[in-house]
């Protein structure tokens, strides 16, 4: 079985909900995971934990408060992640023209510090999907099967 950290970025709540949503599902299904919405740059030094970053887009593209250090280190490649593996759950709205581009920001910092992308990411639209956690808990239960 599988250890899990759910890496949030939030402003409104709904990255939050989707994220807890799917750390449920990896309960039930015998995985240990756990949200984490206040994330640090230790936090991606478990080499045993697999990362599953769930962040909505704020702004036009821009990341959420609670992650912006987060990103930073990471963008800065100030962390070795050779080995690790992460999803991503994007949460945007296409009705702005940088849709979940947060999310495309970190998986991308994410690559560049060596970590590798277990799945497809999955894309969550404001204008389309109004129960977003309902998503999140389908689809990961396929991305924790990858």
């Amino acid at each position: 079985m599988a250890c899990v950290q759910l890496i949030v970025g939030t402003v409104g709540g709904t990255a939050w909900k989707a994220a807890q949503a799917a750390a449920v599902i990896l309960n039930q299904l015998g995985h240990s995971a756990r949200v984490n919405e206040e994330s640090q740059p230790k936090d991606l030094l478990n080499p045993e934990e697999l990362l599953l970053i769930c962040t909505s887009t704020t702004g036009n593209g821009e990341l959420p408060p609670n992650i912006r250090a987060l990103y930073s280190v990471l963008d800065d490649e100030a962390v070795q992640l050779t080995g690790r593996r992460y999803g991503v759950i994007a949460l945007g709205d296409t009705g702005y023209p940088r849709f979940a581009h947060a999310a495309f920001l970190l998986e991308d910092a994410l690559y560049r510090c060596g970590a590798t992308r277990v799945g497809e990411i999955l894309r969550l639209d404001a204008q389309v999907d109004d129960r977003p956690h309902v998503t999140a808990a389908h689809w990961v239960k396929d991305w924790i099967n990858s």
